[in-house]
């Protein structure tokens, strides 16, 4: 099967959970480019930070259509958001590929087990 139509069911896939979860970069599409596409894991991060711009931007204006967005917690998160985002990839690039695995492969377990047990 051509590369493509993987990357298309991916960005379906992705997609899709944002829509009804809000989740899909990091939850998602990073493990997915590192496990099955092995895309190294810092070039995973920032496919995946990209790609999340347009399927965000989608969900985003459904939401503002049907009136679900709490604007009080978008301009103060937004904002925050960018400064730690700057932060974060300035200091990841600096974190060894194998350890920024490990850690977030322990982050999504302690926040799966967080959802299921609360």
């Amino acid at each position: 099967m051509p590369d493509w139509i993987l990357y298309v069911l991916l960005g379906i896939i992705t997609g899709f959970a944002s829509g009804c979860f809000g989740i899909g970069g990091g939850a998602i599409m990073v493990p997915i480019l590192i496990l099955f596409f092995k895309v190294p894991y810092h070039t995973a991060i920032g496919t995946s930070l990209a790609l999340i711009i347009p399927i965000s931007l989608a969900g985003g204006f459904k939401n503002f259509q049907i009136g679900k967005i709490d604007w009080n917690i978008f301009y103060a998160a937004a904002i925050a958001g960018i400064v730690g985002a700057l932060v974060g990839v300035s200091l990841i690039q600096k974190v060894p590929a194998e350890y920024a695995r490990k850690g977030f492969a322990v982050f999504l377990l302690f926040t799966a087990y967080r959802l299921w047990v609360k």
